[in-house]
């Protein structure tokens, strides 16, 4: 089983033995997917100028850093140890980074907050509830091998949050962890959902903090009140939309 989803469509042949990775697709924005060599392969999806997000999957787990922009500002979500590669993605795309941001505090999702922080200066904005609970989050069971090296973030709770010229409304979303939060920017129609939802599935609910009640009733009550129309970018694999979701969620259909 895949690390945080419950469905597995397609897994990455160069993974299929661990069966931790997953494949992607139908992503709007210029990405450079990392090869299994190490090396950065840069492409253009098709319709790349449709959505003012940046998508570079990473690591073993494939685990989404989502660069948000609006042609002049970014925020970083979700940063892996490539901070090379991130702010690369950044320089070439002519944007400003004004800050960074965490969907929850596990491994695969805050691994380069780190050097990331000694690289730019910029603390990551994460859950209250999480960082409360980081030790519990970050324990040598739940980081596979990885070390996360220490690092300092600022905790918040739900509500709004700018940088730069950029607004977005973080909402509370527990389930996956305790403290998941989702970025809805409504100017831009798209929500980073982290590992709360994903495309036809839904984040597992059996790690630390986790319940899967929680889970259900942050998908429904947070996210798919939002516009049928929002694209919906999740901490892996493709992104979705919030009426796709409701109509042909599994796991978590529109109506319970």
């Amino acid at each position: 089983m895949a690390y945080d989803t419950i469905k597995r469509d397609s897994v990455n042949p160069a993974c299929s033995a661990s069966g931790l990775c997953l494949t992607w697709g139908r992503l709007c924005g210029k990405v450079s997917v990392p090869s299994h060599g190490g090396e950065s392969m840069p492409f253009t999806v098709k319709g790349a100028s449709c959505m003012p997000v940046i998508t570079l999957p990473f690591g073993m787990f494939e685990a989404n850093c989502h660069i948000v922009h609006n042609g002049r500002d970014a925020v970083v979500f979700d940063p892996s140890d490539e901070t090379d590669s991130i702010l690369d993605a950044i320089a070439r795309n002519g944007l400003q980074l004004q800050g960074v941001a965490l969907t929850h505090l596990h491994v695969d999702h805050c691994l380069g907050c780190a050097p990331f922080i000694r690289t730019t200066g910029l603390l990551p904005v994460v859950g209250r509830e999480d960082w409360e609970q980081r030790d519990r989050l970050l324990c040598k069971g739940m980081c596979f091998g990885m070390a996360v090296e220490p690092f300092s973030a600022m905790p918040v709770s739900a509500g709004p949050l700018s940088w730069g010229s950029l607004e977005c409304e973080a909402l509370k979303a527990p389930g996956h962890s305790p403290g998941s939060l989702c970025y809805y920017f409504a100017s831009l129609g798209i929500v980073i959902s982290g590992d709360v939802l994903f495309y036809h599935s839904v984040g597992r609910s059996d790690l630390p903090g986790g319940n899967m009640a929680q889970l259900m009733a942050s998908i429904r009550g947070q996210l798919y009140t939002l516009p049928g129309s929002t694209v919906v970018y999740p901490g892996h694999g493709p992104s979705t939309r919030v009426d796709d979701e409701m109509l042909s969620n599994p796991f978590c259909p529109g109506r319970a």
